[in-house]
């Protein structure tokens, strides 16, 4: 059982369940023994009243004053009863056993016990015998009373405890399990606010939590503090480090290309194409910071609200050119993707149909089953079916394979693989150049 909530209530039941277990179990053999306790120390209270009773006769013999016997003792199945054995085998039973008999034990003088047997009329019996001597000679006498009644009280008290007992663990389960449901209530705020910076709404967690919890909460909101100063200082580092290196980068290339420079040929080429590669790395990071726009980690990407912004920015990068990016969303709310991934997925992409299109660019967005399809056409000359197979090929580097569309198509490519999704190229048959469609697993 993984369930916190589930394990609480689990243990305080078993808990419960043994405490009231080992309660009606001291309690039965508590109540059983005081009872018994009480029996025997009438039977002993008689006992010493029929051992006052007897008397030795001129045979040696012993007789017993009957005008001294308790009037239970006549009555026939009264549930008291008596039997005396000397050891030269005199025996003397109580009236009160009419034609039934009570065995007894013979004990020395001085010894006692006590038993249970089945007297008449199936009667439960408590048996207190003894072992006694009067003028020389030793006897036993077993004193017996039937404890039936007695018995079914006992069954009738144990039943309705255990029903009490059984209604109380049913109620202190439900008591239990209401006092854990709203100790863990004070957990949806933490649940509402990690929602809540899932979807970009907030920046940390509320520290309004049970103070067993709140280290933990304190700890984590630290961490999303300095991951997001991290994040927006590896921004601003990356896109000045970008802009400071492209006017060196700039007068480097112009260098290179100059006549007068006395240098090899080849070693010229091999040089300017390095700059160039180095000029390409830096306008990679300023476009990523440019399409990546304000906004902390964590915020969800609305198509809604974005893609018009996205557009009129791509057509003011790619003026003069007059463009016409047609916006086809068919989705509805927030995406399960964060925004700048998603401003930089797609603004690749859409930053690559606008290079390369005659005036015509197409975006959709659209639900598949399971999947989130992205699909960015234009109209421009699109690519043959060789570079296609580049661009799609396992372990091809866009940015160095494709010349023209490698920079924007890498950036994209690495972003939908990160999100385990995939990406396609080919000829758009709508307008004619190329079609880039991406296909993103939707979060469970």
């Amino acid at each position: 059982m993984r369930s916190l909530e589930g394990r609480l209530q689990l243990g305080l039941a078993a808990s419960m369940v043994v405490l009231i277990g080992a309660v009606w179990w001291i309690g039965h053999a508590a109540l059983h023994r005081t009872a018994d306790a009480f029996v025997l120390s009438r039977l002993e209270h008689d006992a010493e009243a029929l051992v006052g009773a007897l008397a030795r006769n001129a045979d040696g013999g012993l007789e017993l004053g009957q005008q001294r016997l308790t009037p239970v003792y006549h009555q026939p199945y009264s549930g008291h009863y008596f039997v005396i054995e000397t050891q030269d085998g005199q025996r003397m039973r109580s009236r009160s056993l009419w034609d039934q008999d009570l065995a007894g034990r013979p004990l020395a003088p001085g010894v006692s016990e006590y038993w249970r047997a089945v007297g008449p009329e199936q009667q439960r019996l408590l048996v207190l015998g003894g072992g006694y001597r009067l003028e020389g000679g030793d006897f036993s006498l077993a004193v017996a009373e039937d404890v039936t009644p007695r018995d079914h009280a006992l069954v009738h008290y144990e039943r309705l405890f255990a029903a009490m007992a059984v209604g109380g663990l049913i109620l202190m389960l439900l008591v239990q399990r209401l006092v854990v449901r709203r100790a863990f209530a004070t957990l949806i705020p933490v649940y509402r606010d990690i929602w809540r910076l899932e979807s970009g709404q907030t920046v940390a967690l509320t520290e309004q939590v049970p103070s067993e919890i709140l280290p933990l909460v304190r700890k984590l909101n630290r961490l999303l503090l300095l991951f997001t100063q991290r994040l927006e200082r590896s921004r601003t580092a990356a896109g000045n480090l970008s802009h400071a290196i492209k006017g060196p980068l700039g007068l480097l290339r112009q260098q290179l290309l100059d006549p007068a420079l006395s240098v090899d040929p080849k070693t010229r080429e091999a040089l300017i194409e390095q700059v160039e590669r180095l000029h390409r790395l830096a306008e990679r990071q300023l476009k990523r910071a440019r399409l990546a726009g304000a906004g902390g980690a964590g915020l969800r990407f609305d198509p809604d609200e974005e893609l018009p912004t996205l557009t009129r920015l791509l057509g003011r990068i790619h003026a003069p050119k007059v463009l016409d990016i047609q916006l086809d969303i068919r989705t509805s709310g927030p995406l399960d993707g964060d925004r700048e991934d998603m401003l930089e997925l797609l603004g690749n992409l859409l930053d690559n149909a606008c290079k390369w299109a005659n005036g015509r660019v197409r975006c959709s967005l659209l639900t598949e089953g399971k999947a989130l399809v992205f699909k960015v056409e234009d109209n421009g000359p699109g690519c043959s079916d060789a570079e296609i197979a580049d661009i799609t090929g396992r372990g091809v580097r866009l940015d160095e394979e494709v010349s023209g569309h490698g920079l924007g198509l890498a950036i994209a490519k690495e972003i939908v693989e990160s999100y385990r999704g995939r990406i396609a190229f080919g000829r758009s048959s709508a307008l004619g150049g190329l079609c880039a469609e991406v296909r993103l697993p939707a979060s469970e």
